[in-house]
């Protein structure tokens, strides 16, 4: 268990942490009253900024198209249009457009399908042949009309036309004036600063916004800001709503009030629209540090009372972590303490026993360790092998050597890494063969290996490194004594219950004297030296096989009926590896 999570667990932390947390949750709901209060009137009172806003802009419209219709109803009185001549009359209309050139683009005549006069003069040739009907079409039919938002040669304009009849009826004229729409939110920013304006027409085109466009980026954040209002256009009457852009939220009053099907939108950014919200915020913190540094220290005295009297039982706790274990807590209260007090002496104990039992077995690995360090390659084996492969090349046989190498490294490289550790059975088997090329080199064909193994067993089983290379080893250099023929060694494997495994090495050679076979598991007994892989004993096996996996398995010696020695293996199964297994 981590010292961390011991320490949250502790009676004085705990107490320290309730004490702690109940004065805060106090503040902070003191914090959300106030602040849900303030919220409410600051809300309010945005919101009526932003109503005035809406009304200012709505006014100005009134004002604005009552004007335009006015000057069209002048322009449209049949006395006056028969009365000037044509050159007049477009000054007249010149005059007008030059005193409200912010509000209008131009203005034209239409007579019997072609525009008859126009200020400025050359705009009757931008003007096409569908546009110029569609405008008469609508006038005739409506007395009154204006378009929807286009982009003209001036900018985003609408075309509001009037038609009436001569005195005489012969002909039906039609006077259209192209206003500005960036003019319908002319003067918003001197009136409501911080707010944004944007006129919509009821079908949803865009008409215009007093929001600055000069940089790129204020270009994106207004189409996405226009984007996102066309979706309240669904809403109907006037409502305050919520967008969200990349700008942060924004607060949302709809209108349209106003019989032009226009619908106007007054925008305020919320960080900016509460600002004495985020002064309040500001000072709720400072204040909230305040309370939390007077919260600490109320509470850390409070926890004092239960904190002092166990220091001292920690304090004999990290003796004992580092390693004292004669350390006995003798000095506490009566209280839940005392039962620590007697688990931790009865725990200290126990782990004394445990440290002991675990030094004998670390000198018991130690000692094995030690031996297997001596069952490296003997420097003898490495010098016959190497000779070996200078007479192959002086008897112009190079090309075998290479394969032989290979088989050396193999070995070289199996017998060094990792010592000590256990490894599958396929791995033994195939340095096995690489050993076995070696000694036939060597040798000759004095003696034959067989490996007869299933392959599901390769991997579902473990052997102590250089355990079935030591075997084959010794049947090999037992064999030499008796070379009346071949000595055919058999490697065998099969499963002798539900997680055991029985690996068998037998061989046709000379066989040993029962009394030797018992005296192969004597200690202290000094083996016949030979120029082999290793020094690696059969006793030394059999140590090392109960050090990994337990008394119960190990060698089992014996002679074959007919001629030769049998060498069985007793071995689990991978997952039913018990104690020993690394």
């Amino acid at each position: 268990m981590s010292r961390r999570f011991l320490f949250l667990q502790s009676i004085s932390t705990k107490l320290f942490l309730i004490a702690f947390t109940s004065v805060v949750i106090v503040l902070i709901m003191i914090g959300i009253i106030a602040y849900s209060t303030i919220y409410v009137v600051v809300k309010e009172n945005q919101e009526k900024s932003l109503q005035q806003s809406v009304e200012y802009v709505e006014d100005y419209l009134k004002w604005y198209m009552v004007n335009v219709q006015s000057q069209l109803v002048y322009f449209s009185n049949s006395n006056i249009y028969e009365s000037l001549a044509r050159e007049n009359f477009m000054l007249l209309m010149s005059n007008y457009i030059d005193l409200n050139s912010d509000e209008m683009n131009a203005a034209y005549v239409i007579e019997d399908g072609n525009v008859v006069i126009s200020s400025p003069a050359l705009y009757r040739h931008w003007l096409t042949d569908d546009f110029i009907a569609d405008v008469t079409r609508q006038a005739e039919q409506w007395g009154f009309w204006w378009s929807e938002p286009f982009d003209s040669g001036f900018g985003r304009a609408i075309t509001v036309a009037k038609s009436f009849t001569t005195n005489d009826k012969a002909k039906k004229i039609t006077i259209a004036l192209e206003l500005n729409v960036d003019s319908f939110v002319s003067g918003v920013n001197s009136y409501s600063p911080n707010k944004n304006i944007y006129v919509f027409s009821r079908s949803g085109e865009f008409l215009a916004s007093n929001a600055n466009v000069y940089y790129h980026r204020e270009k994106i954040h207004q189409d996405e800001m226009v984007q996102k209002l066309r979706s309240v256009l669904l809403d109907h009457g006037n409502s305050f709503n919520t967008v969200h852009t990349s700008e942060g939220a924004h607060r949302v009053l709809k209108s349209d009030n106003n019989r032009w099907d226009w619908i106007v939108f007054a925008v305020v950014n919320e960080r900016d629209a509460y600002p004495l919200l985020t002064a309040v915020q500001k000072q709720f913190f400072v204040i909230f540090l305040i309370w939390i540094v007077l919260s600490i220290f109320m509470a850390n005295r409070l926890a004092w009372y239960i904190k002092k009297p166990i220091s001292q039982i920690i304090k004999q706790m990290n003796k004992g972590s580092l390693g004292q274990l004669d350390t006995q807590i003798s000095k506490v209260r009566k209280d839940e303490f005392g039962l620590i007090s007697m688990h931790f002496n009865k725990m200290m104990q126990n782990i004394k026993e445990l440290f002991e039992n675990l030094k004998e077995a670390e000198e018991r690995k130690r000692v094995e360790e030690i031996r297997v360090l001596h069952s490296q390659i003997k420097p003898h084996f490495l010098y016959n092998t190497l000779n070996a492969f200078y007479w192959l090349s002086e008897t112009e046989r190079v090309q075998e050597i290479g394969p032989l190498i290979q088989s050396l490294m193999g070995l070289l490289k199996y017998s060094i890494d990792k010592v000590g550790d256990v490894v599958p059975l396929g791995s033994e088997i195939k340095q096995l063969e690489n050993y076995a090329e070696l000694m036939r080199l060597r040798y000759g064909s004095i003696f034959e290996l067989d490996v007869v193994i299933p392959d599901e067993l390769l991997y579902l089983v473990s052997v102590p490194k250089l355990t079935l290379i030591t075997l084959v080893e010794n049947s090999i250099f037992y064999g030499l004594s008796d070379q009346r023929d071949v000595n055919h060694i058999i490697v065998t494997a099969a499963q002798s219950a539900a997680n055991q495994v029985v690996i068998e090495v037998s061989d046709t050679g000379p066989g040993m004297e029962e009394e030797k076979i018992e005296q192969l598991f004597q200690k202290g007994l000094k083996r016949d030296s030979h120029s082999g892989l290793n020094n690696l004993g059969v006793r030394n096996i059999q140590e090392r096989i109960e050090l990994y996996y337990g008394l119960e398995y190990g060698l089992k010696i014996e002679n074959n009926d007919d001629e030769g020695l049998m060498v069985s293996i007793q071995l689990p199964m991978a997952g039913s590896m018990n104690k020993g297994e690394k």
